[in-house]
């Protein structure tokens, strides 16, 4: 899968991979790739794969797009071509293999609505909100607190489901599914971090892990005891294996948490906040340590969050407003 590299005021260069046929690079939050300066319009260019080729072409923004110097308005893009949009540099990465499952939509919300029964009053949590999300992102839903971005994570995560549209997991409409099926669906296809981590208190670090395993058909001892080493490992928590949650930090906590959210192996992991309760260092470790296992792994990741750090992180920022997307 090609990538772009970018840079901005100085940063460090973060790598957005182009996991859909067509990602567009503008200010608006519908926007797969997001620069925020005040010369990069709203819709500002997009990039369109076409077999194995890949295409930039300029949407009439006002600045234009540069690329290796000339502005140009649609041309093909070649390994390591440099491109400049206002105050942004990026650069075009084709050595990933491109004949990874680049575009495949995992998760689909088509004008779902939710309405709860507040004592006499009806509450929209959301309203007729549409996104797509593609295998691979590392997608953040953002907005304030009573935005719906809670709402919309519960809904992809088969917690709850929609008064009005539909959800599809993989393919999968999530409607008249029985409660037996979403919670295979729950089993084998996503997994979950919490705000609050919800580790079993009486359980220790290794046996929060083995929990779900214990749910899966098919995974032996054997594999069981596989998958804990593995992902102890990767979480760096080798040493605290045998500790229960009440002798663990916060940030030790959540690393158990995303350790048993990756030991079934899904395809999807959905974070609530999972920066909310760390201090700002450990959240910033546990966002690295999630960027990471995106890359090395290929996982799918999707947080709801009003957290800055985790927004600059994210391949894509998708903002909810009052139980919409904030255009």
């Amino acid at each position: 899968m090609a990538r772009l590299l970018i840079t901005q005021d100085q940063q460090s260069p973060r790598a957005v991979r182009l996991y859909k046929p067509r990602i567009k690079i503008g200010r608006a939050s519908v926007c797969e790739v997001q620069l925020n300066f005040p010369g990069v319009s709203r819709r500002h260019a997009v990039i369109t794969r076409e077999g194995e080729a890949f295409y930039i072409e300029d949407l009439d923004s006002a600045q234009g797009v540069r690329l290796n110097g000339q502005k140009i308005q649609r041309a093909l893009l070649q390994h390591g071509d440099h491109i400049v949009i206002d105050q942004s540099h990026l650069e075009f990465d084709a050595e990933l293999d491109v004949t990874d499952a680049a575009g495949v939509t995992v998760v689909q919300a088509d004008t779902v609505s939710k309405t709860y029964a507040l004592g006499n009053q009806t509450v929209q949590a959301l309203n007729g909100v549409s996104v797509e999300i593609a295998r691979g992102e590392f997608m953040a839903l953002a907005g304030p607190s009573g935005s719906g971005k809670s709402t919309l994570l519960n809904l992809i995560g088969c917690l709850d489901t929609p008064s009005a549209g539909r959800i599809m997991i993989e393919g999968q409409d999530i409607a008249g599914k029985t409660a037996d099926e979403l919670a295979d669906l729950r089993l084998n296809t996503l997994g979950f971090v919490f705000q609050t981590f919800n580790l079993l208190p009486v359980l220790t670090a290794l046996e929060n892990i083995e929990y779900p395993l214990l749910q899966k058909s098919g995974v032996d001892k054997t594999e069981r005891q596989k998958r804990i080493a593995h992902y102890l490992r990767v979480v760096g928590l080798e040493r605290y294996a045998h500790h229960k949650p009440s002798e663990l930090s916060g940030g030790q906590r959540q690393r158990v948490a995303i350790a048993r959210a990756l030991a079934t192996q899904p395809r999807i992991v959905l974070a609530d906040e999972p920066t909310a309760n760390l201090d700002h260092k450990t959240g910033e470790d546990i966002l690295r340590l999630m960027k990471q296992l995106n890359h090395a792994e290929g996982t799918t990741f999707v947080f709801s969050t009003h957290d800055a750090r985790v927004m600059e992180m994210a391949d894509r920022v998708v903002e909810l407003s009052d139980g919409r997307i904030a255009e």
